[in-house]
């Protein structure tokens, strides 16, 4: 399942920067600029780097139906999405990271700080 990259031309949105710094004001138009923002909101994905994964995983198949998969640094869940799909209903996912996640259909969420003494068996259990 090949995914075809979003197209970089299209509308292009104007920041008024009023209050803002040069750099806050930069960040954002190149947000509301990103033809692959777009593209994740349009397809449900939770963040850009979805997309990532998906390159990555079309290129060296590394995620298997009925793997395990672990994601740290979840938040704020567009990897667990991917790899929540791509695994199937026989593999399983646990999302940790140590911000607050919105619960994902069929993915473990854990709010976790990996440096934490408890974090090994916090994840072996999920």
């Amino acid at each position: 399942m090949a995914t075809k990259a979003p197209s970089g031309r299209g509308l292009r949105v104007r920041v008024k920067s009023k209050g803002l710094k040069a750099s806050s004001t930069r960040w954002l138009a190149r947000q509301l600029n990103d033809p692959y923002v777009a593209e994740a909101k349009a397809k449900g994905y939770r963040s850009r780097a979805a997309f990532k994964l998906i390159e990555l995983d079309d290129k060296f198949h590394f995620l298997k139906p009925g793997a395990r998969v672990l994601d740290l640094g979840a938040a704020p869940g567009g990897w667990s999405q991917v790899a929540r799909a791509r695994v199937g209903p026989k593999g399983s996912v646990v999302g940790a990271d140590i911000l607050d996640m919105e619960p994902i259909g069929g993915v473990h969420v854990l709010k976790l700080d990996m440096m934490a003494q408890e974090a090994p068996a916090a994840i072996r259990e999920a």
